[in-house]
């Protein structure tokens, strides 16, 4: 008995002045989008002339400037990684082949599920195909499109993740971000939030004997939240 007494005791002094008895939370504005990793600090605390009261088991007799009342908030942010072994893919057909495929490989890593997005730029890109520049003689496109010559050659956009047995096929999307992103788009690992390797395969497709030429695009590789 004497033991749980003593022990009593000093929960009594540890709780003694001011602490713990009035919420402080909510001193710290929010600071999203700051990409700075960061500690601060702010009021400082002094107790001066206390004397210990043993019939109370209190501090007595002082002053204090502030309170010892600690509070501790922390804000993460929403981020994300990516990383992509190539960003310019080259083409170059010297026969009369009807496919032809590249690869990307890469990874993306966020706290928070992504949507990766092959983004058409608002609707105003066409992601569906390689559109006709010049050939080697400098003719441009109003002549192709004056002679009646195919001036486009598809194009497909597929996925891959370690755990998928298929090629994944984009899915159109227009409100991607808030309808800030329209595209292409997947859903990596079922938006869980982490570290996820993929693999983009763009497989082009030219007709049998396609008119010679440059063919272009020039999408945007990037992600959005899944909320």
């Amino acid at each position: 008995m004497k033991r749980i007494v003593l022990i009593a005791a000093v929960l009594l002094a540890s709780t003694s002045l001011s602490f713990g008895q009035t919420p402080g939370m909510g001193l710290w504005p929010f600071d999203w989008a700051n990409t700075t990793s960061y500690v601060d600090y702010m009021n400082p605390y002094d107790a001066q002339g206390y004397v210990y009261d043993y019939s109370t088991y209190q501090w007595v007799g002082g002053t204090e400037t502030n309170d010892g009342l600690i509070t501790i908030t922390c804000d993460i942010e929403m981020y994300m990684s990516m990383h992509l072994d190539a960003t310019d893919v080259y083409f170059h057909i010297a026969d009369d082949r009807t496919a032809m495929a590249a690869y990307i490989n890469g990874w993306l890593a966020s706290n928070n599920g992504q949507w990766l997005f092959v983004s058409s730029d608002l609707g105003n890109k066409d992601l569906d195909n390689l559109e006709y520049v010049v050939d080697g003689f400098g003719r441009d496109l109003a002549y192709m499109t004056g002679k009646g010559y195919t001036t486009t050659i598809p194009v497909e956009w597929l996925l891959k993740e370690p755990g998928d047995v298929d090629w994944r096929p984009g899915i159109a999307s227009i409100d991607g971000n808030s309808g800030n992103l329209h595209g292409y788009t997947w859903l990596l690992s079922d938006g869980e939030p982490c570290t996820h390797p993929f693999t983009i395969k763009i497989l082009i497709k030219p007709e049998f004997h396609q008119p010679d030429g440059r063919y272009e695009m020039d999408p945007l590789l990037t992600c959005s939240p899944a909320l």
